[in-house]
């Protein structure tokens, strides 16, 4: 398919902002092993310490039985390889009244942003759905309206409580949810609302740091967990421009090695509200 470089004669040099999907989730992943897996090493292994329970009915001065403290350990691979290239030819470069390899790189960007927050989102309604599920972490659909809002997310809040999740947490709502918070009266008796209102900023609810994001469009759900339950790393993020060989052209190239991984107990940490 070939490139569509406007040339009009008369052509200001101006580009109407794109309506980009605004990109929220990855900024809340535990990226820390990024560092080590750059280095060369494509595997990293997390482990988890066991709970130990005192034994209450023994008796004083008798043989305490030994318990097994036992290890486990769990592997993120970093297996995910995603590609981008976009060619130019000189001739389109040159009648352009645009940057072209600025603004390509621009949207090389926000590919790249989008790839990353569609990975987190996927990783918790696609990958880790049936062990949030397995749970118990999976909330029975409700019909959500500007009255349910606040009982929805209390319901995440109950549920994460349960499970000893009970700081830093972050729920994910869609422009629909975050309508409905703000025709509630969840936040009226803030202190801060009139401020929250002059700023757009959505606030804490039960606690919980409430973030839109339109990725959720059309999901039906909500989501909450806490801050870096996901793993996410990106090992080779590079970016090229590659002269053509056999004609007058660039190839601007880019390639994205990643992986992502909810660790087992960080499972705990994810929580999923339905809606109808």
């Amino acid at each position: 398919m070939a490139n569509t470089i406007i040339r009009p004669e008369i052509f200001a040099k101006e580009v109407i902002r794109n309506r980009d999907q605004k990109n929220v989730f990855y900024n809340f992943v535990n990226s820390e092993y990024t560092w080590e897996l750059k280095m060369q090493w494509d595997t990293i292994t997390v482990q988890t310490l066991p709970t130990l329970s005192f034994v209450t009915w023994g008796t004083a001065g008798n043989a305490i039985t030994a318990t097994d403290f036992t290890i486990t350990s769990e592997p993120l691979v970093i297996d995910q390889v995603a590609q981008l290239r976009v060619t130019l030819k000189d001739i389109e470069k040159t009648q352009s009244n645009l940057s072209l390899e600025a603004k390509v790189a621009e949207r090389f960007a926000e590919a790249e942003a989008r790839l990353l927050d569609t990975v987190v989102l996927n990783q918790v309604i696609v990958t880790d759905y049936a062990a949030i599920n397995s749970a118990g972490n999976v909330i029975a659909a409700i019909t959500a309206s500007k009255t349910t809002i606040f009982e929805a997310i209390e319901a995440l809040k109950v549920k994460l409580a349960s499970q000893n999740v009970t700081d830093n947490i972050v729920a994910f709502v869609s422009p629909l949810d975050a309508s409905y918070i703000r025709q509630s009266d969840i936040l009226n008796n803030s202190d801060s609302w009139l401020t929250i209102r002059q700023k757009g900023y959505m606030g804490l609810v039960s606690w919980i740091k409430i973030v839109e994001s339109n990725a959720l469009t059309g999901k039906k759900k909500i989501i909450a967990m806490q801050e870096s339950a996901i793993n996410c790393v990106v090992q080779l993020n590079q970016y090229d421009v590659r002269q053509g060989t056999d004609g007058f052209y660039e190839n601007l190239i880019a390639e994205i090695i990643y992986g992502s991984k909810t660790f087992g107990e960080n499972i705990k940490a994810i929580a999923i509200q339905l809606e109808n």
